[in-house]
């Protein structure tokens, strides 16, 4: 004759719940060991007598071993059965054949609000402690079964947390952003970014990643390389059981644009030398706009000769009272050589020196 042990559960009051669902989110992991109950289900050790010759009647008994993360009062209690004892925990079924051909320890899930990853109960037979006479005695198998309690999972969650669609220049290093952090979960979240484009680094951590030099965690950071379409950028946030897949995340996304560098150009404009007299005024005249470049063009003059005065904005500047952006004019004050003059027009982003002007 042989003892087997098996598991059985009443999971949501009905006994096939242990097996196909999680009574509380629909997502049963087939990875995790053994029956698999929730918190508030049942469920039942019972060690088998298998094999008995006929007429054979007697004292019969196996030891047995309890292990696991559960085995403590704020998680289960014994409902029914012999309790552990010791260290390791030992339990002992004695039972007699053929009024008892099997005996069960009976265990009820504590429900509890906290959120905790799982945990498991094992119950392993390791020798019998009680023979029929005159009969073969063995552990059969399985000698051993295991329980799943699934703990209460809380899933991160970004709340409102969002981050706002993104167009950066390629080439141009952008301003360093941080992601909002997310809340919840079981255990510690680390986070990660998927489809950021060529050139840019997500630090997760707040470590000295290449690109990004600072110690700010969820910080985006770097020099897009290359001009493309939009790119969706997915964060993730992924608790520490990471027991639901996608479904023990929380996610938030944005887009991000990279553009090729644009040059302002003067294109057909042009300004006609000119011949001052030292002393008197000049007639005002307005250097042409630039077109092109990345945002808002910003105007400079160099090597006016003296007296005469770059209004590039259109602001009263002294020597020059109008209101008319990119005005030349006021008085020049001393006779000489001819002068170079340069029109500098400078775009937003302002990465490429003389070549971007």
């Amino acid at each position: 004759m042989d003892y087997t042990i098996s598991a059985s559960g009443n999971c949501g009051g009905t006994p096939a719940n242990c097996d196909t669902s999680d009574n509380r989110n629909g997502d049963r992991d087939t990875t995790w060991p053994g029956l698999q109950v929730d918190e508030g289900d049942q469920f039942t050790f019972t060690v088998q007598v298998n094999n008995v010759p006929s007429g054979s009647s007697g004292i019969w008994g196996v030891r047995a071993t309890a292990s696991g993360s559960a085995w403590n009062t704020s998680d289960l209690t014994r409902q029914l059965g012999v309790a552990p004892s010791g260290s390791p925990q030992t339990l002992t079924f004695v039972g007699s054949y053929p009024s008892s051909s099997a005996l069960i320890n009976t265990y009820l899930a504590v429900s509890d609000s906290t959120a905790e990853p799982d945990e498991t109960i094992t119950i392993s037979m390791t020798s019998v402690a009680f023979a029929i006479a005159g009969v073969t005695n063995t552990i059969g198998t399985p000698s051993s079964a295991t329980v799943t309690i699934r703990g209460t999972d809380s899933a991160p969650s970004f709340g409102s947390g969002s981050v706002t669609n993104k167009t950066y220049i390629a080439g141009s290093a952008i301003a360093d952003f941080t992601v909002p952090a997310a809340s919840g979960g079981n255990g510690a979240i680390t986070y990660a970014a998927s489809n950021l484009p060529d050139g840019l680094v997500f630090n997760a951590t707040g470590t000295d990643s290449p690109g990004c030099p600072g110690t700010q965690a969820r910080e985006i950071c770097g020099t897009p390389t290359t001009a493309g379409a939009a790119q969706t950028v997915t964060i993730t946030a992924d608790d520490a059981d990471s027991n639901m897949a996608s479904g023990d995340q929380a996610s938030l996304t944005f887009s991000v644009i990279v553009t090729a560098n644009a040059v302002p150009t003067f294109g057909s404009g042009s300004v006609s030398n000119k011949t001052y007299v030292a002393g008197q005024a000049i007639t005002d005249f307005t250097v042409p706009a630039a077109s092109g470049g990345n945002g808002a063009i910003t105007y400079a003059a160099a090597n006016l000769p003296d007296g005469l005065v770059f209004d590039a904005s259109g602001t009263d500047t002294p020597g020059c009272t109008g209101t008319e952006a990119r005005e030349i004019c006021g008085t020049p004050t001393t006779a000489g050589a001819a002068q170079t003059v340069t029109i500098t027009a400078d775009d937003a982003d302002a990465n490429m020196a003389s070549s971007d002007q």
